[in-house]
């Protein structure tokens, strides 16, 4: 198929700027990552967390034992370690992946393998720490949330533009 609709595939996969819904996508999960990481910036007591807008928002969705989330000056981050990896990490794959759009055409067959097998690996860990298996570290916790907020960024990428464009 050659001619001018091709041309416009092609001009669409190289401008993220033609896919409104990433953008929006996109600065949603940048709202995301500042509530997770804003609390410490802006409290000065746990008390002041406790009743912060950004716990009530993030409450539906992470734990946010205080034990589990990193602190700073007393005062922890709206979510736990491993969320706040998720929230760290997918706004800068949503980013980092709209403009490469050829990393994830050659990568279009193992994306959901990848979003698979790091899923199945945060999930058996959570499970090992929900049942006292073991105890993940904050560190392993941030990097296994990191790696899965890059996975799910580099899917909904795929799913938001390169699927529609094809």
């Amino acid at each position: 198929m050659n001619g001018p609709e091709t041309h416009r595939k092609a001009e669409c996969r190289s401008k993220p700027g033609r896919h409104p819904i990433l953008l929006f996508v996109v600065l949603i999960a940048l709202f995301f990552a500042f509530s997770a990481w804003s609390p410490p910036l802006m409290y000065s007591t746990l008390a002041e967390w406790h009743e912060s807008w950004q716990r009530q928002l993030l409450s539906r969705v992470c734990h946010q034992q205080i034990d589990r989330s990193f602190t700073k000056g007393g005062v922890p981050l709206a979510v736990c370690s491993r969320c706040t990896g998720i929230y760290t990490a997918l706004p800068v794959a949503l980013i980092v992946f709209s403009f490469f759009f050829a990393v994830l055409i050659n990568a279009k067959a193992y994306i959901i393998r990848i979003f698979a097998i790091v899923s199945l690996i945060v999930v058996l860990d959570g499970a090992g720490n929900l049942l006292h298996v073991w105890q993940t570290p904050d560190l392993i916790r941030l990097l296994s949330g990191a790696l899965w907020g890059l996975a799910a960024g580099m899917l909904l990428v795929n799913i938001l533009t390169i699927h529609r464009d094809s």
